[in-house]
């Protein structure tokens, strides 16, 4: 027979997974717009209408866009919140999104008025590329990896690299607002802000996304069914024109 202490872990772990797959019950707030769902701990202002006109935006961009999807999205302005239902036990990312399970998407705390998520700290600083990823661009980066697992396969994030993973979700999120001359310009140098390892950011991954989508034409099935190798494709961005 079981023991009582590995019950109560086995209950435990059951109640967390139901907490994560029905968080709504922990969300106070909720409006439906459009094809949207939103969840939140705290009043949900109108001005949210604009920034998820503004997420059907940027999402639009990407070729899995189906406006007949369902986006669930939940704002989680306290970090217990963000710690749970973020699935990572952090507080110190912007988003996520279960592509495991539901397909549901965690916002961290936003001011929605603004159109930006609270920075996760340290310091009352904006993020980093703060005019080019306020929060509409987080909601739409996590639907692009929900699409991503709905069209190649919910372990996608374990089968293909993470430039291809988040470049694409940066590259849709972004909607075009991205300097590639001046992006590839800076990797060719070896700046810091091309490092995902140094700067945190996914400019470098979005360049090498960019440079198969629009300057060498790949269509997307083409990009995740012959993904190329980080050498070959860094070789590429380097020597072609």
């Amino acid at each position: 027979m079981l023991s009582a202490a590995v019950v109560a872990a086995l209950i435990l772990a059951l109640l967390c997974v139901l907490a994560i797959v029905f968080p709504q019950p922990a969300f106070a707030y909720r409006i439906a717009y459009q094809n949207y769902e939103l969840w939140s701990d705290r009043p949900i202002p109108r001005a949210i209408e604009p920034v998820l006109d503004d997420v059907t935006r940027r999402w639009r961009t990407s070729p899995l866009y189906d406006r007949a999807t369902p986006a669930r999205i939940f704002i989680c302005n306290e970090p217990w919140r963000m710690w749970l239902y973020g699935m990572h036990f952090s507080t110190r990312f912007g988003g996520v999104a279960d592509v495991w399970l539901t397909r549901h998407v965690v916002i961290r705390a936003a001011d929605i008025e603004a159109n930006r998520i609270v920075p996760p700290g340290p310091g009352p600083g904006p993020i980093a590329d703060a005019a080019q990823r306020p929060l509409s661009y987080f909601i739409a980066h996590e639907l692009t990896h929900s699409d991503v697992s709905r069209r190649f396969g919910r372990t996608a994030m374990l089968r293909y690299p993470e430039w291809l993973l988040e470049g694409f979700a940066d590259y849709v999120g972004k909607a075009g607002d991205f300097d590639y001359i001046a992006n590839r310009a800076a990797f060719i140098a070896g700046a810091p802000e091309l490092d995902r390892g140094k700067s945190g950011l996914y400019r470098g991954y979005h360049l090498k996304v960019a440079y198969l989508l629009d300057k060498r034409g790949w269509p997307l099935e083409r990009l995740f069914a012959d993904t190329p190798g980080d050498a070959e494709l860094e070789r590429w961005l380097r020597t072609d024109p």
